[in-house]
């Protein structure tokens, strides 16, 4: 296997025949140019300024946002640059450097004023001489160290000085460290804070809605533990039945159901009929493998909005879990059985001359009292009637018969 580079003509798949005027102009291909002009300047079927600059030409009007078309621009100098250019920036330059040296000075002048020791110092660059540090250099570097052949330095040398001198630096070296450590171990004091005033109940709720705002930032990039991080500060300042809805949804991303259903039930305290609250506990309990509870639940919310499709459909897919269910606008009724305690209660004790105990009577008992009396009352008529048609026909006077029970 030949380790010859690939010719550009056969990486882009193309002919020697296409390098031509004719076929450049009838190709409406923009990346076919583009390579016929890449094998142009590589140079290795040859050099074609003419060429090169038709394809460069037929190139910007088929892709004029081609990389090809760049051109590098050299960085703008003193030399390049128009006089007035390069006069006005330099101008602008000075103006700035100059403003910046005022306010400088003024800090400096407020500095001196006010010397707070809380507040760090404002920071500054000394100036530097740098040829009397190099002059300081050079005679320190001459002091230091003795050429060989100046005897006249060596003569004047003294060893017992130059040697004390080495131990009083070790021994200042030494005691600089052992302050700098002593400074570290040192505990710092603890400066107490004012205290910080009261917020009242406005601005608490401000920052909540602040803080909900920034909880459901999170929510909404999927960083749902960053976001309940963010409700509960929100809750612990102003607590709101939206940031409970909030952190609810949060809690069942997180499949932390419940408390999902905790806040919940704190948000529908607040307000009772939140439909989202209803959903979102509902969706809890379904979560939670409560499907009967979470049923109740639609059916609530169906009674509050019976064209939720939320609900409809939840509603649906439980029945067909579970058979069951009653469908959701089904009313319960509550039936007891009476026991049959009439046939124990005596009459005579219930019903007493021109007395009746109407408290302790049963609706049935008071019926047939009635029908009593209005069969009683029509006897005595008959009765009457017949007593009279009798003395007209007698001269006896005739005895009246009373009645079996008195008039109530």
């Amino acid at each position: 296997m030949s380790n010859k580079p690939q010719r550009l003509l056969e990486k882009y798949d193309l002919l020697l025949d296409h390098l031509d005027f004719d076929y450049i102009r009838r190709s409406n291909n923009g990346r076919e140019v583009e390579n016929i002009l890449k094998v142009l300047r590589s140079g290795e079927e040859g050099y074609f300024p003419q060429l090169t600059a038709y394809a460069e030409e037929r190139l910007k009007s088929l892709r004029p946002e081609s990389k090809l078309l760049r051109k590098e621009q050299p960085l703008a100098t003193q030399h390049t640059m128009p006089e007035e250019q390069w006069q006005n920036i330099s101008t602008r330059l000075n103006e700035w450097q100059c403003m910046m040296k005022a306010i400088e000075e003024d800090l400096r002048s407020i500095q001196d004023e006010v010397d707070d020791p809380t507040m760090p110092r404002i920071r500054s660059v000394p100036m530097i001489d740098v040829e009397q540090e190099i002059r300081d250099l050079s005679n320190a570097s001459q002091s230091k160290y003795i050429k060989y052949c100046d005897y006249d330095r060596w003569g004047k040398f003294d060893a017992d000085t130059e040697m004390l001198k080495m131990d009083l630096d070790e021994e200042r070296h030494r005691e600089m460290v052992r302050i700098n450590n002593q400074k570290n171990s040192e505990i710092p004091k603890i400066v107490e804070l004012p205290p910080q005033p009261k917020l009242s109940q406005q601005e608490k709720q401000v920052i909540a809605g602040k803080l909900r705002e920034k909880g459901n930032d999170y929510f909404r990039a999927k960083e749902f533990t960053e976001a309940v991080e963010e409700y509960d500060k929100s809750l612990e300042l102003y607590p709101s039945a939206a940031c409970y809805n909030n952190r609810a949804i949060a809690y069942i991303k997180l499949q932390r159901y419940t408390e999902a259903i905790a806040d919940c039930e704190q948000c529908l305290k607040i307000e009772p009929s939140n439909l989202k609250a209803l959903l979102r506990k509902a969706q809890a309990l379904t979560l939670s493998d409560k499907k009967r509870e979470a049923y109740q639940i639609y059916c609530d919310v169906l009674r509050l909005e019976p064209t939720n499709s939320i609900a409809l459909n939840n509603t649906a897919s439980l029945r067909r879990l579970l058979t069951d269910l009653p469908p959701p606008n089904a009313v319960r009724m509550s039936i007891e059985e009476v026991s049959n305690a009439g046939s124990d209660i005596d009459f005579r004790q219930l019903v007493r001359p021109k007395r009746v105990v109407k408290d302790k009577l049963p609706d049935s008992i008071k019926r047939l009292q009635n029908d009593t009396i209005t069969l009683v009352r029509q006897h005595a008529e008959t009765v009457a009637k017949r007593d009279t048609q009798e003395i007209s026909l007698s001269a006896e006077p005739p005895q009246r018969n009373t009645p079996l029970i008195e008039e109530l």
